[in-house]
C-alpha cells in the first residue's frame, strides 16, 4: 500500500494529527459497532493541494486521506466525508448524484448520525 496520493500532502504525525486520526477512526468503529464487518483501512490526515476536496480514497484499496478542513467542519460533515471515502476505498463505489453520502459534492444539508449509518448500511448490503 502506498502512503501518498496525488494532490494530497500528509501531515507528519504529532499529538494533534494523532487526535484527528482517531476522530476518523472513531467513525470507522461507529460502523463496526453496528455489526458491519469492515476491513482494515489505512487513514492519513493532511491537506489537498490546489483543490477543494475534503477527502480522497484509492478505489478498492482500503486507503483514505481526510483533510484538516473536513475535521474542522464538525462531526456530521466529517462522518459524511469518512463514510463517503470508506465506500470508495472498500467497495470501489462510484458517486451517486443526490445521495447525502455518495454525491460528488457534499450537500447543503448533511445527514445526521442515524441517517448516515442507515445509508451506509444500504451500500454495505449491496456489496456484501
Amino acid at each position: 500500500m502506498s502512503r501518498t496520493v496525488k494532490g494530497f500532502v500528509n501531515h507528519k504525525m504529532n499529538n494533534d494529527v494523532y487526535k484527528n486520526k482517531h476522530k476518523v477512526l472513531n467513525l470507522v468503529y461507529e460502523l463496526k459497532n453496528e455489526g458491519l464487518k469492515l476491513p482494515y483501512v489505512r487513514v492519513k490526515i493532511g491537506d489537498a493541494k490546489k483543490c477543494n476536496v475534503l477527502g480522497k480514497a484509492k478505489l478498492s484499496k482500503c486507503e483514505i486521506w481526510i483533510t484538516q478542513k473536513a475535521i474542522d467542519n464538525g462531526i456530521n460533515e466529517l462522518r459524511s466525508v469518512v463514510y463517503h471515502e470508506l465506500l470508495h476505498a472498500i467497495y470501489g463505489c462510484e458517486h451517486v448524484k443526490g445521495c447525502p453520502i455518495m454525491s460528488a459534492i457534499q450537500p447543503d444539508v448533511v445527514a445526521n448520525k442515524s441517517q448516515s449509518i442507515e445509508i451506509f448500511k444500504k451500500y454495505y448490503s449491496k456489496y456484501n
